[in-house]
């Protein structure tokens, strides 16, 4: 049973502050507490629903674990409908990337604030090898718990940093064998892609905003998806561009 100082305590790790300050983050729903456990990251706590418990008594768990009830785990849940677990973890510390050493393919995200957009991009980075994602700082949060929700497991896979990207960008050029590439609207079709997709660093922007003019001037090549002669959508979304240039990087 969960005391209210501790139902307290973990409903205050839904807000962005409280989980920076604290370091911790929320993980909801069977399958991704299963990641999570089979994962690297140091779990603090385990909260669920006795039927779920049963299932890993033989795995090592946490040492905080309260089998909860379905009201319990309601006090403590963002989801709309609970789903059996709840777990609370550590966030993780990575060393910084030095890209004399880095063996890419890399992301860099520059404003990316949809929680499901984010959770969708490292998803589909984990399913393409992608080594490393750099976010700018405006980009959401990827603790937040709708993007650990929507990156099922992937985010506990890929070492995601938050930096400013034009100063990474110069230091990944600064080795001059890392290639920039980003995507844009008014890009070339493939060519501007490397051969190889080890040293190329793939930008991805924002649907509304697109990439920054300030990251933009740094980018080496441009690359777009082209679009049927008959379609009227203005944009794709950015979760789905960034999947589609990651197989083309990869078919290379």
């Amino acid at each position: 049973m969960l005391s209210k100082t501790k139902i307290s305590e973990i409903r205050a790790l839904h807000q962005a502050k409280i989980r920076k300050n604290e370091r911790r983050f929320i993980v909801e729903g069977e399958k991704v507490v299963s990641e999570l456990l089979r994962s690297s990251l140091n779990v603090t706590l385990l909260a669920a629903l006795p039927e779920y418990l049963k299932l890993f008594q033989s795995q090592e768990l946490p040492a905080q674990v309260y089998e909860i009830s379905d009201a319990e785990l309601s006090k403590i849940s963002l989801l709309t409908t609970p789903n059996k677990v709840l777990a609370v973890a550590e966030v993780p510390v990575y060393q910084k990337v030095l890209f004399n050493n880095f063996d890419g393919p890399a992301l860099m995200l520059d404003g990316i604030n949809d929680p499901g957009n984010l959770g969708t991009i490292i998803r589909t980075a984990d399913w393409f090898g992608v080594k490393a994602i750099f976010c700018s700082p405006d980009c959401v949060d990827c603790f937040n718990p709708k993007v650990v929700q929507s990156a099922m497991g992937s985010l506990f896979r890929i070492p995601v940093y938050y930096d400013h990207l034009p100063l990474l960008i110069r230091q990944a050029k600064e080795t001059g064998r890392l290639s920039i590439v980003g995507a844009t609207l008014d890009g070339e079709m493939n060519t501007s892609i490397s051969s190889s997709s080890g040293n190329t660093i793939l930008v991805m922007g924002s649907e509304s905003h697109g990439i920054s003019s300030e990251v933009m001037g740094l980018l080496d090549s441009k690359i777009t998806i082209p679009r049927f002669t008959n379609s009227r959508a203005e944009s794709l979304n950015a979760a789905v561009a960034c999947g589609i240039l990651l197989n083309l990087l990869q078919s290379k």
